[in-house]
């Protein structure tokens, strides 16, 4: 029970509750974490872009049928078997025109390069080391065409030491099941780069059944703006932009931070 803590942790010591892998119920995921207003900027770029395009760490698929959409070339690379599942039938029959691959983003390989990588939802916070997340970019400009593009969002700002507050993070219906959810999170800082979320999920069956309570814990990685940007630079990126947001708004500090890196020369 290392990474839990407080409700988390006594629930489970209690026996009231079961870890449970997030990714395992793909749904669930997707009801838990909605559609970000990220998601017409990332299509937007590539489209404008053109050319073949990744979605690295891709999840479910959901910024998938946008680029499709577009009138581009998509493939996408994600670690959970069950995610990429997710993303096959929400597709539905253009899934075969999809190159849909299951490996880890610091070591992933594809036959043919991409005019645009994008990396978003801030799943970098999961690379929790400079030598992690180079490999990642290593990975990204080997893959990109010269004159292509790498687009990705992160957590920046630095993280507040000990127990947050728990908060609601979610409440309404599974839109499959008619299941009751409820999700409450709460984080702890565990350094000034490094904080580890715990969350309690809900499920209540229309039917008069037993709740079931599961929870879950991640340790998400922040990483200051300009130390991102050094990274790049021993990547082979230029930097052309550090954004607060998808309005490409100048960063001047936040939780969120969004870099626009070419490979080429200016």
């Amino acid at each position: 029970m290392g990474d839990f803590f407080g409700f988390a942790k006594e629930l489970l010591e209690k026996g009231r509750a079961q870890v449970a892998d997030p990714y395992a119920h793909a749904e669930l995921y997707d009801l838990l974490n909605p559609g970000r207003a990220d998601d017409e900027f990332y299509a937007r770029f590539a489209q404008e872009q053109g050319g073949r395009v990744l979605d690295l760490a891709c999840g479910s698929g959901r910024l998938l049928p946008l680029r499709l959409d577009a009138g581009l070339e998509v493939a996408g690379l994600d670690l959970s078997p069950a995610m990429l599942e997710r993303a096959r039938r929400r597709l539905g029959g253009r899934a075969q025109g999809v190159e849909l691959v299951q490996g880890d983003m610091r070591t992933f390989t594809f036959e043919r390069p991409f005019q645009t990588i994008i990396i978003p939802y801030c799943s970098l916070m999961y690379m929790y080391s400079d030598e992690d997340r180079l490999a990642v970019l290593r990975r990204c400009h080997a893959h990109l065409l010269e004159g292509g593009w790498l687009v990705f969002d992160f957590l920046a700002g630095q993280v507040e030491l000990g127990e947050g507050l728990p908060a609601l993070a979610l409440q309404g219906l599974h839109p499959f099941t008619g299941d009751l959810v409820v999700s409450v999170v709460q984080i702890k800082g565990l350094a000034a780069d490094l904080r580890l979320l715990n969350q309690v999920n809900y499920v209540l069956p229309p039917d008069p059944q037993p709740a079931q309570v599961t929870v879950y814990a991640s340790r998400e990685a922040v990483i200051q703006p300009a130390r991102m940007a050094g990274l790049l630079a021993q990547a082979g990126f230029s930097v052309q932009g550090v954004y607060a947001n998808s309005l490409l708004q100048e960063y001047a500090g936040g939780e969120e931070c969004l870099i626009i890196a070419y490979k080429g020369r200016n």
